[in-house]
């Protein structure tokens, strides 16, 4: 059996003997080990992106996510940063993390140099959420999925439209659940003329520079 004692701290003999394991758990050790001897920035770095390659194989989302978030840390470009805060955040939603969410947020928000990628940050962050509760319609975890709607439906990012398919969305999987009080209160919803989000009034200047995940009206579940 290959000892996951560490032998030395460059990034690519690291890389090399990483090939010589047969196991994902076995080269979790060998990754923690060489995370444990305090190894250089780069390899260090190489090692929690390794790392949560490995527990997001295994579904195993919060280590996964607190690797990523490593990673970004001893990232040395406001891209990488971003690329890793953002992969973050999507490890986070796996386990519907909403605080540690807003946390990468702001980071990833605060890497982004022009008010384009801050607008883009938020409408991936949109995306896989959208995602995220049309895995659980799938696996038949409606309630689930009508929390992260619910969660949707507030945020500024989400247009009229949007927000009155988010309306038809929960009233459907509240009333599949029976959950008759919040089904009829969206189907009352939707019989009123649907306002846009408060923040749509302001300029889109001042919208992009909110920096909280909070700010998009999310709270934790």
């Amino acid at each position: 059996m290959v000892s996951t004692k560490i032998t030395s701290s460059d990034v690519l003999e690291i890389e090399n003997k990483l090939k010589n394991f047969t196991g994902d758990m076995v080269r979790i050790e060998y990754l923690e080990n060489c995370i444990k001897k305090m190894v250089p920035n780069d390899a260090a770095r190489f090692c929690h992106i390794k790392l949560a390659e490995l527990y997001a194989y295994r579904l195993m989302w919060q280590p996964a996510a607190k690797n990523m978030e490593m990673a970004a840390e001893t990232a040395v470009t406001f891209k990488d940063k971003l690329e890793f805060y953002l992969k973050e955040i999507s490890y986070l939603i796996k386990i519907n993390d909403y605080l540690k969410i807003d946390n990468a947020f702001k980071k990833a928000i605060l890497c982004a140099n022009t008010n384009q990628e801050k607008e883009a940050i938020k409408q991936q962050l949109k995306q896989e959420l959208l995602n995220q509760a049309k895995e659980y319609e799938k696996k038949n975890q409606r309630s689930k999925a009508a929390a992260i709607y619910e969660k949707l439906m507030d945020m500024p990012i989400i247009n009229t439209e949007e927000r009155k398919q988010l309306m038809e969305k929960s009233a459907s999987l509240n009333s599949g659940l029976g959950r008759l009080k919040e089904a009829m209160r969206y189907e009352q919803m939707l019989k009123r003329p649907i306002e846009p989000h408060p923040s749509h009034k302001k300029s889109h200047e001042e919208d992009v520079k909110k920096v909280s995940f909070e700010d998009l009206g999310i709270q934790g579940l």
